[in-house]
Formats: C-alpha cells, sequence, structure tokens
C-alpha cells in the first residue's frame, strides 16, 4: 500500500504547529513592544476559555473557515469548513454534512480517486465505500493521524493554545502601524522566528488584550484569527456511546483498498 498523500486544507499537522511553539516561546533581548506582546498573551492564557473565529488560507490559495471554542483544559469543540468536530485529549470526532462528504473523501485522500470501471461492484470504489463510512458518523481519530485532513478541529485548537501561552519576558518584536479592525482601533505586534512570523492585533490604548493574531509560514500557509468570549465557560464532552462513530484508520483503508 502506498503512503498517504499530504494535500488539502490541513494545517500541516504537528510538524508546523512545532515551529509555532519555537517562534510562540522564543525570548531574545527585550523592549516595550515585546513587553506589550507577552501581556497580551498572558490575558489570553489566564481567560483559559476563549473562542476563535477565523480561516485557514492553504498556499494554493484555498482558504477554510472555522469556528472553535476553547474550553481551558485542553478540549474544544466547533466547526472546520461544513464539518463539526470535537478534540478531548489525544482524540477528535468529526462528523461532515452529507453535502460536503465527497470533498471531504477527496481531502482525505489527498487529491483526486482515480475513476473505477462502472461495470465493477459499487463495493469495490474506495470513493463509494469512504462515503457510506462516513455518512451519518463521527470519524475517530487518535493524534496524530496519517491524513492531516482526519486531524479535523485539532489544529485549530492547539495553534489556539500555543497563542495562549505566557512565554517570558523580552523577545524580538516589532510594532505596525494602528489599523481599524471591526470598528476598534488595533496595533499589531509581530514576531518572526525562522519561517513563521505571527502578528497579533492588541487595542491601541486598552489593556493589551489579544483580539486578532495571524500566522504566515513561509511556503503559502496562513491563519487568520478573532478571539473572543475571553473566560466564558465552555463545555466539551465525547458523544455519547450511542451516537454511530466510524475509525479515521477504516476510512483511509477503504480509500487505498486498490493501492498497489
Amino acid at each position: 500500500m502506498g503512503g498517504y498523500r499530504r494535500r488539502g486544507w490541513a494545517v500541516g499537522g504537528l510538524t508546523f504547529l512545532a515551529a509555532l511553539l519555537v517562534a510562540s516561546c522564543s525570548t531574545r533581548g527585550g523592549n516595550e513592544d515585546a513587553s506589550t506582546l507577552q501581556q497580551a498573551r498572558k490575558f489570553l492564557h489566564q481567560a483559559a476559555s476563549f473562542r476563535m473565529v477565523g480561516e485557514f488560507r492553504t498556499p494554493d490559495g484555498t482558504t477554510t473557515p472555522f469556528d472553535a471554542r476553547l474550553d481551558g483544559r485542553g478540549g474544544c469543540k466547533g466547526r472546520v469548513g461544513k464539518a463539526e468536530s470535537m478534540l478531548v485529549g489525544r482524540t477528535v470526532w468529526t462528523r461532515w454534512e452529507d453535502s460536503a462528504l465527497p470533498d471531504a473523501v477527496t481531502a482525505l485522500n489527498g487529491g483526486p480517486l482515480p475513476e473505477v470501471d462502472p461495470t465493477a461492484s459499487s463495493d469495490r470504489d474506495p470513493a463509494w465505500a469512504a462515503t457510506e463510512l462516513l455518512r451519518g458518523s463521527y470519524m475517530v481519530t487518535r493524534l496524530p493521524s496519517k491524513a492531516e485532513p482526519a486531524e479535523g478541529i485539532a489544529p485549530v485548537c492547539q495553534a489556539g493554545q500555543l497563542v495562549a501561552q505566557a512565554g517570558d519576558d523580552g523577545a524580538d518584536v516589532t510594532s505596525g502601524a494602528v489599523v481599524a479592525r471591526g470598528g476598534e482601533r488595533l496595533r499589531p505586534l509581530t514576531l518572526t522566528e525562522g519561517p513563521v512570523t505571527i502578528r497579533i492585533y492588541v487595542p491601541e490604548k486598552d489593556k493589551p488584550t489579544v483580539r486578532r493574531a495571524e500566522y504566515r509560514v513561509e511556503g503559502g500557509r496562513s491563519y487568520s484569527i478573532q478571539f473572543s468570549e475571553l473566560g466564558k465557560p465552555v463545555a466539551v464532552r465525547r458523544p455519547s456511546a450511542s451516537v454511530q462513530t466510524v475509525d479515521s484508520e477504516q476510512v483511509l483503508a477503504a480509500l487505498h483498498q486498490n493501492a498497489s
């Protein structure tokens, strides 16, 4: 069986997030802008639970919206594209709308599947088999996954947790011109570490709370996030035992059943 291909809307998996962790926690030197950035992240960290709304952009320009709520204990839930998804511990549950299943199967496969002989039995069609497994079911994925789209909302949640980590004071941070976003005047603070650029927007005059954040990685991957509902309690629970589930490995096996 051939290896799983890694394309589609996914954030780039744990490797990309590890790069963000290096950037978000690196400290050098010290200046007023760096202190402000650290204070802003500290407020987010102390809030523990919060909401993240935004979109992820792949190198080819494809964008996928997300709306996630983090509970402050490592769990989160929300939507990524046309799927509802939740993360509890190291396990993700994701369920797509029926209309989104063709695109979901393509993403999980890493690209379009080859056409199948129309005279063959339908259960030998990988796309059909995977679609039927996913229809009405939560796909259960243990992290990390061999196929990045199977990680569902996990990369979004993990990125938010990284932003919320309050690092040590002092970092190479630059301040940009004040901009208007959502009817508020915000000051951008930018930290670049290796291939990763993180830009955090804080109020021009009020206490330095993170309002928005942007991540850009050399090669074209990026996040755009708006933070809200800081400190609002969030309950994240795994689906009940009565709901229909399918293991992501079973779905991937169905997709690659004809691979050499």
